[in-house]
């Protein structure tokens, strides 16, 4: 069985990582053909299950507050990902690791690919569903960050990997939780 190199990005610091260091992309590149494209994939999610299911849950959210909040999202999204790319070179730095923005930007572009997909569970209206998908999704970006922490910054000191991941991860988690808000915020 072959399994791509970009799945193995998920256990390893050096499949899929040296293939993307060897292409360097830009971010421009990297946000007009990665970014961009998955950050629509959440706010089409959710306005599939507003106007699908989400009277069930949401008995007061219009239509209209709907297309809101998924254009709130996606605005957030777009946002997000290049903070993240900031706060993950920030956060090396602190430690006195040099690193260029364009590599923590595909660290944090690649990160966030499997909680775009996690919100493909949306179209299953069982929200017991759709939070287990998240928190796996959750967990494979955060392996996603770790390894393409150590692999991007070419580092091999698992306490510096670890401690600028746990970091990373801290602030991701509160980011999401922030994005998340965004959404229910206007259905209530």
């Amino acid at each position: 069985m072959v399994i791509s190199p970009y799945a193995r990005m998920i256990f390893s610091s050096h499949a899929g990582w040296e293939d993307v260091e060897r292409v360097h992309p830009s971010v421009i590149t990297l946000f007009l053909f990665l970014v961009l494209p998955m950050s629509f994939v959440p706010p089409a999610m959710i306005l599939y299950a507003g106007f699908d299911y989400g009277g069930n849950y949401f008995e007061a959210a219009s239509g209209a507050t709907w297309v809101i909040s998924s254009l709130v999202f996606l605005v957030a999204e777009l946002i997000t990902v290049p903070l993240m790319a900031w706060a993950i070179k920030s956060i090396a730095g602190t430690r006195r690791i040099r690193t260029e923005y364009r590599d923590t930007f595909a660290v944090a572009s690649i990160a966030a690919m499997p909680m775009w997909f996690s919100s493909i569970a949306l179209f299953v209206p069982n929200p017991a569903f759709v939070i287990g998908m998240v928190l796996i999704g959750l967990l494979v970006s955060i392996s996603l960050v770790y390894h393409g922490i150590a692999g991007m910054m070419h580092l091999h000191e698992e306490v510096e990997v670890s401690s600028i991941t746990y970091t990373t991860i801290c602030l991701g988690i509160v980011t999401w939780m922030f994005l998340i808000t965004l959404v229910f915020l206007p259905l209530l």
